[in-house]
């Protein structure tokens, strides 16, 4: 605000002048640009709409022609589309790959600035169209727009615009100043008035301040009398300051005088009662700021880590419920032994992702680490493929092998184990230009009294490390090349997450290297031999003739969750109704009535949470039955449940989607209330 006031004219008039300046362009400019927006999709329509009818009318033609293989009238005719037309090119393309085409730009009026021409460009695609006649296909017309000659248009017609509105905004400007200046002027004579004049020196002025408004009239009187009291009020509380000043004696090391203070001591006690303040304020405002700082960026990280965690799910409920529907298709042995790795490594990554954009477990230090039975060399089998296929790319070998005493099946965490084998791994291929990368799990014995330790051994023939960067490699953000142009890249935090949980797990991780002699990287767990886990029975798949003919509205934006989530319904036997945005929702559960609602939370125009409340609203106004909905939502943070719940949704469904947990809710909900 300081910065703000010293920015502003002494002068009232200028004030008053400047503040009316300032309004008149704002409107003026806001009425600019809102006439630029209009005539800019007025523009866009217009090509739009010629170029539909020029096409029709073209294709007409061409068809005719390219029946009889006429290619003259073909190019005349391509000819005429492009003259004197909003398009600049016009080009036929036979089902033979053979080419006529035709250009003639006509040049604008008044050249446009770049920045123009680019935004018309992003609006102005090519136009293409099938040329097909009996059923048969000919080839593609297609028509490029002339962005030049639009965007010409239209800078001439903005910059006549642009013109009268700075003749109009200088002429009110000019309008304004003579009044103020004649009205306000005389309240400059009122610096004549100065400190120690007689009572009645303001009656003297009395016709100078006679043009003034009625508004100001007042004022000086208010001031004179303000000024009597003022000076009463001094004189009574001369006493005072004269006792305050002797209290202030020792802070300020002024002398203890009988005497009235003067101005300049009165100022200096003013000053010592402020500094005493502040300092006893001191410590309770950085306490304050501190706070407010810690609570901002708490607030920050939250919002941070619920936005990153809706937009990685939402591409991997695609890549899972594709990979998905792929696996049950018709495929090659080659083809289902990729995507089963696809299927097992975004399982994997999705594990991962749901522990770290966990905000309450990250923010408390609560990660947690399983202790259950696992299959040791089944786990080693369908981690390394996807690091066969970096290592082949590379023409890299890549080596493993399990020692001797190695149990089957131990007790830990799989998920962790496998995470810190496919980090060392990665790196040890990403590092290595040539040569060999290998893995060995051997059984080592233990200290004294301690169960025997697993060491996984992590061996490549690659760069190295330093031995000053080895004693930074497992701090975050930390590399070993930290150059701007690293040739490697990464964010340094692999191996800091790996460090992390081998510890969590009961292990240590070490490394050896050298520059130029490759690395190895080797971690211990406690050995802990596991009996086989049973086999999981399968449960009987639910018939898909009990939800035959249900019609179901799917509520999501993005298309390939649509077409995901479709696929999935339609194969069990629904009826699929789709809407993008919550509005279209309530427009389609206004034409028709569903089973159940599938509903996603964030989306453009209205997200799920608001169209989840009105409908409950209409229902409840209407006295309608109820109709379920369920949230399916890549809102997986925590309170994303609860805050659907309480919009009126009746269950809960995070993204990645699982086939068997949507149809269990869709068969208890949508089968108990059959729609109408």
């Amino acid at each position: 605000m300081a910065k703000l006031a010293a920015l502003l004219p002494k002068s009232l008039v200028a004030r008053i002048y400047a503040l009316y300046s300032a309004a008149l362009l704002f409107f003026v400019g806001g009425g600019l640009g809102l006439f630029y927006q209009y005539q800019f999709a007025q523009q866009l329509e217009t090509a739009q709409q010629s170029a539909t009818m020029l096409i029709e009318v073209t294709a007409q033609t061409i068809a005719d022609s390219a029946v009889i293989g006429d290619y003259d009238t073909i190019r005349r005719t391509l000819e005429r589309s492009t003259l004197r037309s909003q398009f600049a090119a016009a080009t036929f393309i036979d089902m033979g790959g053979g080419r006529l085409h035709s250009e003639s730009r006509t040049p604008p009026a008044a050249p446009a600035p770049a920045w123009l021409q680019a935004r018309i460009a992003e609006h102005l695609y090519e136009v293409n169209r099938v040329i097909s006649a009996g059923g048969r296909d000919y080839g593609v017309l297609r028509l490029a727009f002339d962005v030049d000659m639009i965007a010409g248009s239209l800078w001439v017609l903005f910059r006549n615009a642009l013109l009268l509105t700075v003749l109009g905004l200088s002429g009110g400007l000019l309008m304004i100043w003579f009044p103020l200046k004649r009205w306000l002027g005389p309240l400059g004579r009122v610096r004549s008035l100065e400190d120690g004049e007689a009572p009645g020196a303001l009656a003297e002025h009395t016709a100078a301040l006679a043009e003034l408004p009625l508004e100001f009239r007042p004022m000086f009187d208010v001031l004179h009398q303000t000024a009597s009291r003022l000076q009463h009020e001094l004189a009574t509380r001369e006493k005072a300051l004269v006792s305050l000043r002797q209290v202030l004696a020792v802070l300020q090391a002024l002398p203890a005088s009988p005497g009235s203070p003067t101005g300049n001591e009165i100022e200096g006690m003013t000053a010592a009662i402020g500094r005493l303040v502040a300092e006893r304020e001191a410590g309770r405002l950085a306490l304050e700021q501190a706070r407010d700082a810690a609570e901002a960026a708490n607030r920050a990280k939250s919002d941070f880590l619920a936005n990153m965690s809706h937009e990685i799910r939402t591409p991997m409920n695609g890549i899972l419920g594709m990979t998905e529907l792929a696996l049950q298709t018709p495929l090659s042995d080659e083809q289902r032994d990729y995507l089963q790795i696809v299927s097992s490594s975004a399982d994997a990554l999705l594990t991962i992702i749901n522990d770290i954009l966990d905000f309450s477990k990250i923010e408390a230090g609560k990660l947690r680490i399983e202790n259950i039975p696992f299959d040791l060399p089944g786990l080693l089998e369908e981690t390394l493929p996807a690091i066969t296929v970096k290592a082949r790319e590379k023409r890299l070998t890549l080596k493993w092998g399990i020692g001797a005493g190695v149990p089957s099946f131990i007790a830990g965490d799989p998920v962790r184990v496998r995470q810190v084998l496919l980090n060392l791994l990665s790196n040890a291929v990403k590092f290595t230009e040539q040569g060999e990368v290998e893995l060995t799990v051997r059984r080592e014995p233990g200290a004294p009294g301690m169960p025997d330790i697993l060491c996984f051994s992590v061996r490549d023939t690659g760069i190295g490390i330093t031995p000053e960067a080895q004693r930074h490699i497992f701090e975050a953000f930390s590399q070993a090349d930290n150059s701007v142009t690293r040739k490697f890249g990464g964010t340094g935090l692999g191996l800091s997450i790996s460090s992390h949980l081998v510890t969590l797990m009961g292990g240590e991780i070490r490394l050896d290297s050298a520059p130029g002699r490759g690395s190895t990287f080797c971690f211990t767990l406690p050995c802990r031999p596991a009996e086989a886990p049973a086999p999981a029975r399968q449960a009987p798949q639910a018939a898909t003739a009990l939800a035959s003919g249900l019609p179901v509205l799917l509520v999501e934006d993005n298309r390939i969750n649509q077409r995901l989530a479709s696929k999935l319904l339609e194969d069990r036997g629904y009826r699929v109704t789709l809407a993008e945005n919550g509005q279209l929702a309530l427009d389609a559960l206004a034409q028709a009535r569903f089973a159940a609602v599938l509903m996603d939370m964030q989306m453009p125009v209205m997200d799920g949470l608001e169209a989840t409340r009105r409908i409950r609203a209409r229902e409840a106004a209407e006295a309608r039955a109820r109709t379920p909905i369920i949230a399916m939502t890549a809102n997986a943070m925590q309170g994303d449940r609860e805050r659907c719940l309480a919009a009126g949704m009746d269950d809960y469904i995070s993204k990645p989607i699982n086939a068997d947990e949507l149809f269990r809710q869709l068969e208890g909900w949508a089968q108990a209330r059959p729609a109408a």
